[in-house]
């Protein structure tokens, strides 16, 4: 006998706290018999379907069909056949040893790690509120019912599901729970959410807290359940159809309230970063509320842009906001209204901002039409009402995310192998010119003479302008801040707030609703505006710092012994990428680091996420700044921010119709201005100022000592291998050798061009 509590209970649109006191029984209990309804006690079954105005005949009926769930197929199969290709290469080739040469290219070794991105699928990730049902409709997409579903706040940890063949070969249980530590930090305690360390079985062990089959994830997955195990995310293997194309990432539900289970916002924050796909569940019956928008506008910025890769990918196209519990209660054409009205209001509130900035980014007009489209229903009782979302997914996992993937993949290596060959190419003919022309290693003799002499004066005029240029990371700091707070000041008062809601705003509720998230919208708009122009005048004056090392070198050659190719220089970009890739949290450094080249972006990013988070963020970058600067990590999250604004609001505006002698607009703008002034607002962003530009000062010295102590290590190095003797004669021929095996290696890379269409 198979009889679905939770289902009945979700028709009806109560929740477990109901259920438990009418059964006089813990919500626990509740929550466990719901998934295991075959070992509630007889007794205790027919006074629960009683609730329900059921009996125990009405509900006799023979098991149902498992959830088919989504088959997106197998998209990734001329690539995995490529890359296994490329690791039977690797391993079979001669081991190298490493180039003891001042920034040097790539090796071998550097790429073995790189290919292990490339294997890595794309993450979609399920968000929303408390209790929108999404763990439920992870298991519908998955066709299962392994991940635990019940009452708010239910999931407690970041679930990453991924597909059986994917686990590790020395792990053999279905799902694995963590601790926070399990994850590695950044230089502000931040944890970088890398799904590689599930690979990881000397880490995987040591952060282990429980590790058995899926009925683990209910006992320690769950709130109100083992509590005191301080469990934070867990990795779920399983046999879906879904999961050949995607890592699935089932995240806690946002909280509006400031207590413990507000830390799930953190949780949901930080694993929403490295999301390909964003699925934001809302339930039908209010769907898109006020803080539903501010979720949402956060999220975007940092949801990558596929379609400015690929020409074919929809717009908007790896987002999707589902309504559910869309029951039978609600009518067809009361669910179009629904995400009709609901489609406009997001628009309204975020055209200007964060869409505005995707339009720029993409080269495309983004209309409220194609966000309309973006908008879906589910009701996993009801095929139609979930068969357009199922069938959106299976199209953008199956056919335009791996299009986009395959073409960055085949641009990259193919690019890679290109330049990698030229590097090696071009120090094989310095060094064996170095050995053949004596004049050649006396010039070059000479000039190291002449920049060691002059070093001292070189490294004063560093200092200097070390010195000044922290200075001038100080001044654009308190510019941010001051143009800034003239804007929220502008935007802050009584006369505007109400100019924006009369233009913005047919009703009182709607206003109330929607208005705190909208200002919020702006002044994080405004803040990536400024931020952006600062740091694109920071990277000029970064520019001119790093090339004094070129300045420096260029002195004692004429220029055209300086330009010809066999002459040694200092590989400053070489040395500053090496640096950059190296630190924990960039700045206004970031931006900067992309204009060095196509594979700068993918450099700064790829130990941090997989493969195709890496491209999103590359598109943030392309974007400029702002595309990477989103603020949420440097100050929290603009998220939790506008939650509490909208909480105090609320609460506020309650009374607010009492009083006649003025227009609502104005009471309204009145009780708003005075509820920002209350947060305070302007602190609240200036801590992200203040992060971001002390990420910028921290990260230039780290990287301006690395570029330093690499100049030397030239100066060295030219000195030894220009140096009449025989060690320099065979250090070179060693040197050569090496480059020789290097640049043999990267010359037979099998790699046959995948079918790209974009």
């Amino acid at each position: 006998m198979n009889i679905d509590l939770l289902s009945y209970r979700q028709k009806l649109g109560i929740g477990q706290v109901q259920i438990a006191k009418i059964l006089g029984i813990s919500n626990e209990e509740v929550c466990l018999y719901e998934q295991k309804p075959e070992t509630v006690p007889m007794g205790l079954l027919v006074q629960w379907l009683a609730i329900f105005n059921l009996d125990i005949a009405s509900v006799m009926s023979p098991p149902t069909q498992a959830l088919k769930g989504i088959d997106p197929g197998n998209p990734y199969t001329e690539l995995y056949h490529n890359i296994n290709l490329l690791n039977q290469y690797i391993n079979a080739a001669p081991t190298v040893e490493q180039i003891d040469i001042p920034t040097p290219p790539k090796t071998p070794s550097d790429f073995k790690k790189l290919v292990k991105f490339y294997k890595q699928k794309p993450n979609l990730a399920l968000t929303g509120g408390f209790d929108a049902g999404k763990s439920h409709l992870a298991n519908a997409l998955l066709g299962c019912k392994n991940l635990p579903v019940g009452y708010q706040p239910a999931t407690r940890v970041i679930t990453f599901v991924r597909h059986v063949e994917d686990r590790p070969e020395w792990f053999k249980e279905d799902v694995l729970i963590f601790d926070e530590d399990f994850w590695l930090k950044d230089e502000g305690g931040k944890q970088v959410i890398d799904l590689l360390l599930f690979d990881d079985k000397e880490r995987c062990e040591q952060y282990c807290l429980k590790a058995g089959s899926f009925h683990i994830l209910q006992e320690y997955g769950v709130h109100g359940s083992n509590d005191d195990v301080l469990a934070h995310a867990a990795v779920v293997y399983m046999d879906s159809p879904l999961l050949q194309a995607c890592n699935l990432i089932d995240l806690p539900g946002y909280s509006d309230q400031p207590d413990e289970v507000s830390k799930d916002v953190e949780k949901a924050n930080s694993a929403a970063q490295i999301a390909d796909g964003l699925i934001y569940a809302s339930p039908a019956k209010g769907h898109i509320n006020g803080q539903d928008m501010i979720r949402l506008g956060s999220l975007l910025r940092s949801l990558p842009a596929p379609e400015k890769e690929c020409s074919n990918f929809p717009t908007l196209g790896n987002l999707f906001i589902v309504a559910t519990h869309a029951d039978p209660s609600i009518s067809d054409y009361q669910l179009k209204e629904i995400s009709d009205k609901a489609s406009k209001r997001l628009y309204n509130n975020i055209s200007e901002t964060v869409i505005e900035r995707r339009r720029e980014n993409t080269n495309r007009d983004i209309s409220e039409a194609e966000l309309r489209q973006r908008f879906f229903t589910f009701w996993s009782e009801s095929p139609n009402r979930c068969q357009h979302l199922f069938d959106n997914i299976t199209e953008i996992l199956g056919e335009f995310l791996p299009e986009v993937r395959l073409c960055r993949i085949n641009r990259e290596i193919i690019e890679l192998k290109e330049d990698t060959i030229k590097k090696y190419a071009s120090l094989i003919e310095k060094y064996e010119i170095n050995i053949a022309d004596e004049e050649v290693k006396i010039s070059r003799r000479s000039q190291l003479i002449l920049l060691k002499e002059n070093d001292h004066i070189r490294q004063q005029e560093n200092q200097l302008k070390r010195h000044n240029l922290l200075k001038r990371i100080h001044e654009l700091k308190i510019s941010t801040k001051t143009e800034f707070q003239k804007y929220a000041e502008q935007l802050l008062n009584v006369n505007a707030v109400e100019s924006i809601i009369y233009g913005k705003y047919d009703n009182k509720k709607d206003a109330q609703e929607y208005l705190v998230g909208y200002l919020v919208e702006k002044l994080q708009n405004e803040l990536e505006n400024i931020i952006k122009s600062n740091a694109d005048e920071f990277k000029l004056e970064i520019d001119t710092f790093f090339q004094g090392y070129t300045e420096a070198e260029f002195h004692g050659y004429k220029a055209e012994d300086y330009t010809n190719s066999q002459t040694f220089r200092f590989d400053w970009e070489a040395s500053v990428m090496g640096a950059i890739a190296g630190l924990g949290s960039f700045g206004a450094l970031a931006a900067w680091a992309i204009s060095l080249g196509n594979l700068g972006g993918y450099i700064l990013v790829a130990k941090f996420v997989s493969f195709l988070s890496a491209i999103g963020i590359g598109f943030g970058f392309s974007g400029g700044t702002a595309g990477i600067m989103t603020i949420v990590a440097a100050m929290g999250g603009p998220i939790v921010l506008g939650i509490g604004l909208s909480v105090t609001l609320g609460l506020a505006v309650a009374n607010l119709w009492s009083s006649l002698t003025e227009s609502w607009q104005k009471r309204l703008a009145k009780q708003v201005v005075k509820d920002f002034g209350k947060q305070p607002v302007c602190e609240q962003f200036f801590k992200g100022i203040d992060k971001f530009w002390e990420d910028t000062a921290n990260g230039f010295e780290k990287v301006a000592d690395v570029v330093e102590g690499d100049w030397k290590k030239h100066l060295e190095h030219i000195d030894e291998i220009t140096a009449s003797t025989t060690e320099s004669k065979e250090r070179i021929e060693g040197i050569l050798k090496i480059l020789k095996l290097c640049q043999d290696f990267f010359s037979r890379l099998p790699w046959v061009n995948l079918n790209c269409q974009c």
